[in-house]
This record gives structure tokens, C-alpha cells and sequence, in this order.
């Protein structure tokens, strides 16, 4: 077996062959982490977990949609790494992380000029789709449940009342400081990821 030195060494070396070997490598890592060998140090988990983390965030969402359910149900893995994985993960999962992330403590909120949301609501085309996605990110930012509903209703083409009420139920079932925990961790270094979702 590999010591873990040497295993480092592999995967970066695999990680210097550039994008196209993302997926490969990320399942490396994610296979080693998931079954830590009991060999290895745990204090030598970090540098593979933040390996992972810088890994997945270069992977497109649909590699990283592959690779979120190896994930789902293990609290051993730092937040920080399943916050990465919000996006494309399943519903079951998203839940979990947003636990998660309530459950880390409080944080403010950040400040948000829910005017210009409104604005960009009433111009912009495809918004009310993006915003129904990240009700997350509204809940995060301190939008109010009724600005989130009027630019949900103002962004998009006209809906039946019970997909609007649906939107609502959403909103709602997010966990404020979750959403706040999750946003912050976007702001501070993920908001490719943001990016990416939007443009999908």
C-alpha cells in the first residue's frame, strides 16, 4: 500500500494533467477518503479533503452532480466539502447539508439592495426559473418572504396559483441561518459554482 506521501504525489500528479482529468481525480480522492485506510494518519485527512473541496470546485456541475451521492449521509466529511456539492446534489442531500450548515451557529446576514433584486426581477428574462432554485440564496441574503414572492411573481411568465404557492413552500422550508451559512460560503470563494448553476 501506498504511504500517504506517495499517494499525494499521485494525485497531483494526475491533478497537473489538467481539466480533463477532474472527474478521475475526484473519484481518487473521493474513494481514499470515503475508505480512509487505517494506515494513514488522520491528521493527513484535511490535506485530502482540501484537495477534494479545490478539485470539485473546478469540476462542471454535472461531474459534480455524479459525485455528490457518495457523499450523502456521512458526517465525516467537513461541511465546507458538502457545501460544494449544494448545487447539483440531490433533494435529500440539500436538505441535509442546509441542517448542517443551521446547525454550525448563527451568522448575520449579508447585506443584500433588495430593490435592485426587485428591478432585476421586473427586467430580466429567465430570472424567476434561477431565482425559484435558490430560494436558498434569498433566504440567505435576508429577502423577506414577501419580496422573494413578488419578484418571483413579477420575473416570470405567469403560473398557476399552486406552483406559486409551491415557490412559497420552498422559501419556507429553508432554514434562515443554513442559507446564511451557505451564502457566506459561496461569497468567500464558490461563486463560480453560482455561475455555473445559473448558466444551466
Amino acid at each position: 500500500m501506498p504511504t500517504p506521501k506517495e499517494r499525494l504525489s499521485h494525485l497531483l500528479e494526475l491533478a497537473a494533467r489538467g481539466a480533463g482529468e477532474r472527474a478521475a481525480l475526484a473519484g481518487e480522492v473521493a474513494d481514499l477518503l470515503l475508505d480512509w485506510p487505517d494506515a494513514y494518519p488522520t491528521s493527513m485527512r484535511a490535506t485530502f479533503e482540501s484537495l477534494l473541496e479545490k478539485i470539485v470546485r473546478e469540476m462542471d456541475l454535472g461531474a459534480r452532480a455524479a459525485l455528490a451521492p457518495r457523499f450523502h449521509g456521512r458526517d465525516d466529511v467537513p461541511l465546507t466539502l458538502l457545501n460544494e456539492f449544494f448545487l447539483c446534489a440531490p433533494d435529500e442531500m440539500r436538505a441535509a447539508i442546509l441542517a448542517r450548515n443551521d446547525a454550525a451557529g448563527a451568522t448575520d446576514a449579508l447585506p443584500i439592495d433588495s430593490g435592485a433584486l426587485l428591478e432585476a426581477a421586473r427586467s430580466g428574462k429567465d430570472f424567476a426559473a434561477a431565482l425559484a432554485r435558490r430560494a436558498v440564496l434569498c433566504k440567505g441574503a435576508g429577502i423577506s418572504r414577501a419580496t422573494f414572492s413578488a419578484i418571483a411573481i413579477l420575473a416570470g411568465p405567469p403560473r398557476p396559483v399552486d406552483e406559486s404557492f409551491a415557490m412559497l413552500a420552498a422559501y419556507d422550508r429553508v432554514p434562515a441561518n443554513g442559507a446564511m451559512q451557505l451564502l457566506a460560503f459561496w461569497q468567500a470563494g464558490s461563486e463560480p459554482a453560482l455561475e455555473a448553476a445559473d448558466a444551466a
